[in-house]
């Protein structure tokens, strides 16, 4: 389980120098509109995928033992989760 936190850990820097990159775009005095919503994009893509690595990640820490991974409606619930 430290492993995911640490993937998490990990995920949340990047997604941090994203928004920093998209900042510091923005202050320069002609900034290049282009790239930084093209970051932003991808730094929402980043989000997205956090949260649901974060869910899936919290459902198996606090609610889901080994053996009860293994069940269906488990699996289901992540899909609606990370839909």
């Amino acid at each position: 389980m430290k492993n995911k936190r640490t993937a998490l850990i990990h995920h949340i820097s990047r997604l941090e120098g994203q928004l920093a990159s998209v900042k510091k775009e923005l202050t320069n005095d002609t900034p290049d509109c282009e790239k930084a919503a093209r970051t932003l994009k991808a730094a929402s893509r980043s989000f997205s995928t956090l949260r649901m690595a974060f869910v899936t990640c919290f459902l198996e820490t606090k609610y889901i033992s080994k053996k009860q991974g293994a069940d269906k409606t488990y699996d289901a619930l992540l899909q609606v989760i990370n839909s």
